[in-house]
């Protein structure tokens, strides 16, 4: 409680806690601080970029739960050879914060500004992939960091221990019929992850908010790298690209079926089947538990940070109630 009590106060930046942090900064960097600007300022994380004479660097703080992050860049780059993510300089455990390189100049969110731009989403998948792809044979590594385990055998323990918490789903707006729908399909849920798992894809690091604002372009090196590694989990790696690939769609109006979307399709999903059947097969059990991974996703915030400060953000509203919904809806659909 207390840890919770000290991320809340830096939030609501009371001196106290933010000179600490500072402090702390400056302790690293010396007398070498020209700037300090807020970038981001969230229930799971707060950023500021601080101006040096040798460049940009940037100094997060997540709440005590999210904040395995520098872990995970560790191992990514020291275990996984990865490259395409922050570099960190230093940590302070006691503070949950730590000070890190910059690794582009703008989001790619910022960078095409309502325009999608194809190719460099293009990159940025790839960038993806290459990660998901080197994090799958030290997945144990990960797991002994504390990242969550969402592996499909783990999956109907985990959805059970939701929907038997009826006293929870009703506060969240989901009414008894509905409930009993859901305790119902434990079976069908545990079918789909078999039929899922039977095509033996390695289970990795997914990015559990994989978009395109939490990517990141460098104009000089003409790279994407991902940040915003603190909310990620071990499963499937089709959750987190058939989650990306709706945002084009919703983001950005490009049309389901058009040249970009099959391009963008194309990207996410080749070359993890041989066989295309098999493949779209594949696609479609991922749909059908879609809404419980981004469940998951979506709990593991509200246990890590305040839920009245979460619950004054719009978006982020009725998830709960939104993805069991879906749910129910895949359970009578085709």
């Amino acid at each position: 409680m207390q840890q919770m009590a000290n991320w809340i106060s830096i939030l609501t930046n009371k001196p106290k806690a933010y000179d600490q942090i500072i402090l702390w900064a400056e302790s690293i960097l010396g007398a070498n601080m020209l700037n300090i600007e807020t970038v981001v300022q969230t229930p799971w994380s707060s950023v500021l970029k601080i101006s040096t004479p040798k460049g940009q660097v940037y100094l997060k703080q997540t709440p005590p739960e999210l904040f395995i992050e520098v872990d995970i860049i560790q191992i990514c780059r020291n275990l996984c050879k990865i490259t395409d993510i922050p570099e960190v300089i230093a940590e302070n455990k006691s503070l949950h914060c730590f000070l890190m390189k910059e690794c582009g100049d703008a989001s790619l969110r910022t960078l095409f500004d309502g325009h999608l731009n194809v190719d460099i989403l293009m990159q940025g998948l790839q960038v993806y992939k290459t990660m998901q792809q080197a994090t799958a044979s030290h997945v144990d590594a990960f797991l002994q960091a504390g990242v969550p385990d969402w592996r499909l055998d783990k999956f109907s323990i985990l959805y059970q221990d939701l929907v038997t918490n009826e006293a929870f789903l009703k506060s969240h707006g989901l009414e008894t019929e509905q409930i009993k729908k859901l305790q119902d399909s434990l079976p069908s849920l545990e079918a789909w992850c078999l039929g899922l798992a039977h095509y033996g894809i390695p289970e990795c690091l997914n990015h559990s908010d994989f978009h395109e604002n939490n990517m990141l372009y460098c104009g000089a090196a003409g790279k994407v790298s991902i940040i915003d590694l603190g909310e990620t989990a071990i499963n499937h790696p089709f959750f987190s690209l058939a989650a990306f690939e709706k945002i084009p769609c919703n983001r950005y109006q490009v049309q389901f079926g058009s040249p970009d979307y099959q391009t963008l399709h194309d990207i996410c999903f080749q070359g993890w089947l041989a066989s295309d059947d098999d493949l779209q097969k594949a696609l479609v059990l991922t749909e059908k538990l879609l809404p419980i991974y981004l469940t998951f996703a979506h709990m593991r915030l509200v246990n890590a940070t305040c839920s009245i400060a979460l619950s004054n953000i719009p978006r982020m509203n009725d998830r709960i109630k939104e993805g069991f919904l879906w749910f129910i809806k895949n359970l009578e659909g085709p």
